[in-house]
């Protein structure tokens, strides 16, 4: 949300920036397309730009045609059919499509039911998903951690990479590494001093604990 963080986040070596634009949620990391526009334009070469946000298929290509980003993350509660036809359209524009599965930690659903799910995004053409938990409160950043031996379970099943996020930080992320061994890392709330201003030695240290 803040120039200072990008330059932050880029200097500590990470693979990808997510910027949260218009989501339909009210969420403290809300940026206008405008604002995103600006700090997309800071980002490095070979580092992702990803905006994040949910909404319908014109709103979403709307978006992207302004943002030009690398990846799209849907995290809303978008179905199957939309989801479809978002990734079909987008794979015009050139960009990627990677898909959250929220998953409720209030009351911890079956691992069954969220394979089933998993698999049914998996089937709409995306990229990869990000398994990330939600509460009846927050959508996303919760930093609530997941049941990560159901996590590992839903990756070994997975044809396509999937993502781990769900209160990681500095200290966890090793042990959420090694035993889910995802594609990679989704933190939000992990390496903030309060929404939406970062902690930059936490993000040196989180990088530096999910790198070999």
């Amino acid at each position: 949300m803040r120039e200072i963080d990008v330059k932050a986040c880029m200097e500590s070596g990470v693979d990808a920036l997510g910027f949260v634009v218009e989501y339909p949620v009210s969420v403290p990391w809300n940026l206008t397309r405008e604002r995103a526009k600006k700090l997309m334009s800071l980002v490095y070469p070979f580092v992702s730009r990803v905006l994040v946000t949910s909404g319908d298929l014109s709103k979403i290509v709307e978006l992207v045609e302004f943002l030009k980003p690398d990846v799209l993350q849907l995290h809303g509660e978008e179905d199957p059919s939309l989801v479809r036809r978002i990734v079909e359209r987008l794979r015009e524009e050139g960009v990627r499509v990677i898909k959250a599965l929220s998953v409720d930690v209030s009351r911890q659903p079956a691992v069954e039911d969220l394979l089933s799910k998993a698999i049914e995004l998996q089937d709409c053409g995306i990229d990869a998903l990000v398994l990330d938990s939600k509460t009846s409160k927050m959508p996303a950043g919760t930093g609530v951690v997941l049941d990560w031996k159901m996590a590992r379970t839903i990756r070994e099943k997975l044809d396509i990479p999937m993502i781990l996020a769900g209160g990681l930080n500095p200290e966890n992320v090793k042990n959420a590494i090694q035993t889910v061994k995802p594609y990679g890392i989704d933190v939000l709330t992990g390496v903030e001093v309060s929404p939406g201003i970062k902690d930059h030695e936490k993000i040196k240290a989180l990088v530096n604990a999910s790198k070999p």
